[in-house]
């Protein structure tokens, strides 16, 4: 349940960064199993967490329906988001982490 932190963390330290031009990040997060090969990981699971991410506005955090019921009421979310995600069948439905 670290994920919230972690992400407030990145934006942060991308914020202080002051680059030129000014970046934004958009994170998406989705929970599940992944395959990992050395230092990479890859399957479902990530790819459906970069369409998360695609969704999102800049310095926003959106999260899948499946981390929202795993973790609860221990943050605060918007109401669902009913989305399309690229690749992957059907309406999904993601949150903003407020």
């Amino acid at each position: 349940m670290l994920f919230r932190s972690a992400a407030q963390a990145i934006q942060a330290q991308v914020s202080a960064a002051r680059a030129e031009p000014p970046i934004d990040i958009r994170i998406g997060i989705h929970t599940g199993e992944v395959i990992r090969a050395m230092d990479d990981f890859f399957g479902t699971v990530v790819n459906k967490a970069a369409r998360i991410a695609d969704t999102a506005l800049p310095g926003e955090v959106r999260v899948s329906d499946a981390t929202q019921l795993i973790v609860g009421d221990a943050f605060a979310y918007s109401d669902p988001i009913e989305v399309d995600l690229k690749g992957i069948s059907g309406t999904q439905s993601v949150y903003v982490l407020t």
